[in-house]
C-alpha cells in the first residue's frame, strides 16, 4: 500500500481514498446513490479500515455523512484491489481494478441491479472528474471459492484461465476493506504437505468459527494443464493492448507446465511465505520482482536462447512501456532496474538503445512486438503438441463455447493476409491525437497528425491508397471522435447521397461498431458485415474504386480497382459489382451492407442507381445458373 501511494498523484490518491467510502454510503447528490429501496451499499466493518480513517482525517466528506455512515447490513463483504498497483510495474497510467465480494443469497435481482448501477456511477465519476480508469468485478463468495466467475443469474462465460486469475488475485491483492481472505493467514501448501499434523480444511473451519472477520475464497494447490493452454491463448489476445505484459505473464504460465529444473512453487505461495519476515519498505517479495526472478530462472535453465528476449521485456516493463523512461532515482523500481542492468552486464550503448525506444522507427517497434507475439504462439504450439500426445482435451457445454471463442479470437489476432489492414505499434496507440490530416501527394497518401499537446508529427503514416490510411486509423482505434477531427486535403469533395459534401466522421460512423460488442461474434467463423466503396473521379469519369470491407470479428480488408480512361461506365459498374458480389455470394452473408461514397468535384447522382442495377443483374445471373444446376435428374434426361 505504501508503494501504491508513492506513485499516485494527489488527484489519483484522492479518488483512491474516496472510492471505498462512496461504495459504503448512499446519499443523494453523491456518486452512486441508488435510492433507499433494495439498498446495495455498505462494506463489512468499514469503520475500522484505514480508508475510513483517512477520509475522516482529510475531511473529504461532510461531517454529517461521516457520522451517519454505520451500516447494519452491508452489501459488500470484501473490497480488494488486484493488479499492478503497489508493485514495481505501477505507472501513472495504471488502472484501478477491484474485486467486490458479495453473498448472492442475500441479494434479490433488484438489489444486484442497484449494486451494478452504483458501481457504474462511481467509475463514471472517477473517469470524468479524475481521469482515472476504474473496473469493478462483482464476485459471489461461494462461486469464487469454487473458481466460478458466473454473473448473478447467468452461466459462466469466461475465456480467461480461472486458476491463474485467482493466483494473480492472491499474489497482488491490496486489502481495501471488509473481510480478510483466510488464504492469507493459512500455512503455505508446502508447509501443509510436509507437516501431516496440519489439516487445511480443519484449520479453515477453526479460523472461520473463531473470527467473523475472515472469508474463505478458496485455495489453490495445482495448476490444470488446460489452464496453461487457455492462458497462453488468452495472452496472445491480450498482446494487442500490451505485448510486453503479455509475454511476461505468458512465460510465467509456460514455466508452470514445462520447468524441469526450476522451482514450481506457485508465486502467490512464495509471496505469502514472505509475509512473516517482511518489514516496512521490504521490496524483496514484490509480486512482480518474484515473477521476474521466476521467468529469468526458467529461461536460464530451460530456454537460454530466449533469455535476451525476456530481459528486454522486463526492462521495458520496469520503464513503463510504451512510454519508456527511467524510473525516478532512489525509488525501489530504479534500484531493481539498476541491479538487473549490472547482473545482465548491459553496456551504456545497450541501455541507451532501449531507453530511446520512442525514437525507434515504426518498423523496429512492430518487429519487437511481432517477436513477442510469435514467442507466445510458439509456447502454445509446444504445449498443445504435448497435450495431444497424451490425452486431447474434450469440452462440452459452456466450456466448449469458451474454447471456440478463445481460439477464434486468437486466429483473428494472428491472421496474416496481404489485403488485411495492419496493426500499428502500441506506442502509436498511446498517442492522444486531436487532428488527422490526410493529404494526396502524387502517387501516395500521407497522414500527418497533431497531438493533444499541440505537437505536429509529419508523415505519421503513408500508403498508396486512401482507404488503406483511413482503414489503418479505424483498425487501430486512433480516432476518438469526441475530441478529434479528420481532414482530407485534396482537390475534390466527399459526397454520399446528397449534393452537400460530408466529412470523414460520417464515413467513420458507417462502420460503427467495428469491434464486436460481445464475444458472441466469435462463436462462429467470421462473416462479411459492411463494405464502404470509394469512387474517385477525374473530370466526371471514375478512375479508381477502393473497397474497405469489415467482418463480424472486426477485421478490415482492402480491395482496389484501377480504371483506364477507355472503359465505359457500364463496364466499370460491372467490375465494381462483381467485387461487391465476391463478398456477399454466400447464403449466410446476405446481411452485408454497402455504403457508397464519391471523391469528386460534383456529385454523380446516377452512379448509385447504376451500381445497384449492375449488382442486381449479377444476382439474377447467379440465381438462374444455380437453378439450372439444381434441375432434377429426370428433367436433365
Amino acid at each position: 500500500m505504501r508503494e501504491a501511494v508513492r506513485y499516485l498523484t494527489p488527484e489519483k490518491l484522492e479518488i483512491f481514498i474516496k472510492i471505498p467510502f462512496l461504495l459504503h454510503i448512499n446519499f443523494p447528490k453523491y456518486p452512486g446513490f441508488t435510492g433507499v429501496k433494495a439498498s446495495s451499499h455498505g462494506i463489512w466493518n468499514f469503520e475500522n479500515s484505514g480508508f475510513y480513517k483517512e477520509v475522516v482525517q482529510k475531511k473529504l466528506f461532510p461531517k454529517f455523512i461521516i457520522e451517519s455512515s454505520r451500516i447494519e447490513k452491508p452489501a459488500i463483504l470484501g473490497l480488494y484491489h488486484i493488479g499492478s498497483l503497489g508493485t514495481f510495474t505501477q505507472s501513472t497510467g495504471s488502472d484501478f481494478d477491484y474485486w467486490v465480494i458479495i453473498n448472492k443469497k442475500k441479494f434479490s435481482q433488484e438489489r444486484y441491479n442497484n449494486l451494478e448501477k452504483k458501481l457504474d456511477a462511481i467509475l463514471n465519476y472517477s473517469r470524468e472528474s479524475y481521469d482515472q480508469k476504474v473496473s469493478f468485478f462483482i464476485m459471489d463468495k461461494k462461486d469464487i471459492k469454487n473458481n466460478c466467475y458466473a454473473s448473478f443469474n447467468g452461466d459462466e462465460t469466461l475465456t480467461a484461465p480461472k486458476i491463474f486469475l485467482k493466483e494473480e488475485f492472491y499474489r497482488t491483492f491490496l486489502m481495501i476493506a471488509g473481510k480478510i481472505p483466510v488464504w492469507s493467514v493459512l500455512p503455505t501448501v508446502q508447509d501443509l504437505k510436509t507437516d501431516h499434523s496440519m489439516n487445511q480444511d480443519g484449520i479453515i473451519a477453526q479460523i472461520l468459527s473463531i473470527n467473523d472477520d475472515f472469508i474463505d475464497l478458496g485455495q489453490i494447490d495445482l495448476i490444470p494443464f488446460e489452464d496453461i493452454l487457455k492462458g497462453l491463448l488468452w495472452h496472445i489476445c491480450k498482446s494487442r493492448s500490451d505485448p510486453v505484459k503479455a509475454i511476461i505473464k505468458a512465460t510465467m504460465l509456460f514455466s508452470y507446465g514445462f520447468a524441469r529444473h526450476s522451482n514450481q512453487i506457485l508465486l502467490c505461495e512464495k509471496i505469502k511465505k514472505g509475509y512473516a519476515n517482511a518489514g516496512i519498505d521490504d521490496y524483496g517479495v514484490d509480486p512482480y520482482k518474484v515473477l521476474f526472478d521466476r521467468i529469468l530462472e526458467f529461461h536460464e535453465k530451460e530456454e537460454p536462447k530466449m533469455l535476451n528476449l525476456i530481459k528486454n521485456a522486463i526492462f521495458f516493463r520496469l520503464c513503463e512501456y510504451p512510454d519508456v523512461r527511467l524510473p525516478d532515482a532512489g525509488t525501489p523500481k530504479r534500484r531493481l532496474l539498476d541491479k538487473y542492468i549490472r547482473a545482465w552486464k548491459l553496456n551504456k550503448n545497450q541501455v541507451e538503445k532501449l531507453l530511446s525506444y520512442a525514437t525507434w522507427s515504426e518498423s523496429e517497434k512492430l518487429l519487437l512486438e511481432k517477436t513477442f507475439i510469435n514467442r507466445i504462439a510458439s509456447m502454445y504450439n509446444h504445449a498443445a503438441k504435448i497435450k495431444n500426445r497424451t490425452k486431447p482435451l474434450v469440452y462440452e457445454g459452456v466450456e466448449k463455447r469458451n474454447w471456440i471463442i478463445l481460439r477464434n479470437k486468437t486466429k483473428e489476432r494472428l491472421k496474416k493476409a496481404p489485403n488485411k489492414i495492419s496493426d500499428c505499434s502500441t506506442y502509436l496507440k498511446h498517442i492522444n491525437i486531436l487532428r488527422f490530416i490526410i493529404t494526396k501527394k502524387s502517387k501516395a497518401w500521407e497522414l500527418t497528425v497533431v497531438t493533444e499537446s499541440g505537437k505536429e508529427i509529419g508523415l505519421f503514416h503513408k500508403q498508396p491508397h486512401f482507404l488503406n490510411i483511413f482503414g489503418w486509423i479505424l483498425e487501430n482505434q486512433l480516432y476518438l471522435r469526441q475530441k478529434a477531427v479528420i481532414t482530407v486535403k485534396a482537390d475534390f469533395e466527399l459526397f454520399e447521397s446528397v449534393d452537400t459534401p460530408i466529412d470523414m466522421d460520417s464515413v467513420y460512423m458507417s462502420f460503427q461498431p467495428l469491434r464486436p460488442l460481445s464475444d458472441d461474434s466469435y462463436e462462429q467463423d467470421a462473416l462479411w458485415s459492411k463494405m464502404i466503396i470509394f469512387l474517385f473521379y477525374e473530370q466526371n469519369i471514375i478512375i479508381k474504386a477502393e473497397f474497405l470491407i469489415a467482418n463480424t470479428w472486426g477485421e478490415l480488408f482492402l480491395e482496389t480497382i484501377e480504371f483506364s480512361g477507355k472503359i465505359e461506365q457500364k463496364e466499370q459498374c460491372s467490375q465494381i459489382s462483381n467485387l461487391m458480389f465476391k463478398y456477399s455470394d454466400h447464403h449466410s452473408n446476405q446481411g452485408l451492407r454497402f455504403y457508397i461514397y464519391q471523391f469528386s468535384s460534383t456529385r454523380d447522382s446516377n452512379i448509385v442507381y447504376e451500381l445497384k442495377k449492375a449488382y442486381s443483374d449479377i444476382n439474377e445471373q447467379k440465381r438462374e445458373a444455380a437453378n439450372i444446376r439444381k434441375k432434377p435428374y429426370l428433367d436433365k434426361l
